[in-house]
């Protein structure tokens, strides 16, 4: 008897949803595979742009740079950039970070920034938001071991391929879905790559929102528009 309650009390704590973490009030504007047709596109204000790659079409250097000076106009103090897979073989891939200059290009590490929060929030003026960026791999059939670099408790995690099961129409990485669902926990993972995936979605404790902004809808022609989430 006593072992049956021990038992249904330990089922019970691992089935009981995960309480909501608190908001940091911050909102993240989220846009990817732009593929150089990204000056059509309407960005709204935020605290925090993420472009989950494929921002060049094929890799051309010249989508690149015009993708550099279009971050340039835009107001976003905090603006993020990963490679996807049209520009992690480009020849120019070494530079990359010479060659984005108006965002913080991350290719598999993590950087923290801090967020002032508008009049009339609760809490402190300010807070720290930690922001991983991977580098672009193929879904593994295994564990990926670059993905064991991404510590538990990271804000927001942007990877161009999406995880398996969230906004990937079937095509995405059970691999990324496993770190990010039972070690890492982040508030939000950004992803793209899979043109007609585009939305959001959140795990099935509701912790976790999972975004696909891929903005080329069909082929390389944009259809979607950006995606905003609060965190």
């Amino acid at each position: 008897f006593f072992y049956f309650h021990a038992l249904m009390g330990l089922a019970a704590s691992v089935f009981e949803p995960k309480p909501e973490k608190a908001k940091l009030g911050v909102r993240v504007v989220c846009v990817s595979d732009t593929h150089g047709k990204h000056s059509s596109l309407k960005v709204p204000e935020g605290d925090i742009l993420i472009h989950a790659g494929d921002f060049t079409h094929f890799g051309k250097e010249d989508d690149a740079r015009r993708f550099n000076k279009w971050l340039g106009s835009l107001p976003h103090k905090h603006k993020f950039v990963v490679n996807g897979n049209h520009e992690k073989n480009a020849p120019w891939q070494k530079k990359v970070k010479f060659m984005i200059t108006n965002a913080t290009v991350l290719i598999q590490e993590s950087a923290t920034v801090t967020v002032e929060r508008k009049a009339g929030s609760a809490g402190d003026a300010s807070i720290s938001v930690s922001v991983f960026g991977t580098n672009f791999f193929w879904p593994a059939r295994g564990n990926n071991p670059y993905y064991d670099r991404i510590k538990p408790g990271v804000d927001i995690v942007v990877s161009h391929g999406p995880a398996k099961g969230y906004v990937d129409d079937g095509h995405g990485c059970q691999s990324l879905a496993t770190h990010m669902t039972r070690r890492v926990r982040p508030r939000l993972v950004v992803s793209g790559h899979i043109h007609s995936a585009n939305g959001t979605t959140k795990n099935a404790d509701g912790d976790i929102t999972f975004v696909n902004a891929a903005i080329c809808r069909n082929g390389y022609t944009p259809g979607w528009d950006a995606v905003v989430v609060d965190i």
